[in-house]
């Protein structure tokens, strides 16, 4: 049950992890599209699809996580100041994660300038979204290993 519960995790890891690498290629593609609607229309369409994998994948990976820990009977006391940073950086990829689809829907639902104000917003933030899964990815190295 363990080795199933830990394949899952990793299955929720590459879901989650990848899909922050993908909406900033995205991201990087729009900024060349010259109009800016042309521009929301493509983050908010194929980008609205894939951030639904990336939460799926965001929530096995906390899930499997909590399971991990249940069937491997760790005294979480014992736990060393990596696997507490790598927890600070799931708590940071899930603020991150709420930022980014209340921008989502921000930008969807509103016309003009308001809308491309938060595509906008979006644009910057997408660097954050693969620096935070390599540390995630760091820390659970350094905390596991």
């Amino acid at each position: 049950m363990y080795d199933f519960t830990l394949i899952l995790h990793f299955l929720g890891l590459a879901m989650g992890a990848g899909t922050s690498f993908y909406m900033l290629g995205l991201a990087l593609h729009a900024r060349r599209l010259k109009e800016p609607d042309a521009a929301k229309k493509m983050v908010l369409g194929a980008g609205a699809a894939i951030s639904g994998v990336g939460l799926m994948g965001l929530l096995l990976l906390l899930a499997s996580g909590y399971f991990l820990l249940q069937l491997s009977a760790i005294d979480i006391n014992t736990l060393n100041w990596a696997f507490w940073m790598k927890m600070a950086m799931v708590t940071a990829i899930i603020m991150y994660t709420v930022v980014m689809k209340v921008l989502a829907i921000k930008a969807k639902r509103r016309e003009g300038e308001a809308g491309i104000a938060a595509m906008k917003k979006m644009k910057r933030f997408a660097f954050i979204g693969p620096f935070l899964a390599f540390l995630v990815i760091s820390f659970a190295v350094l905390a596991f290993n």
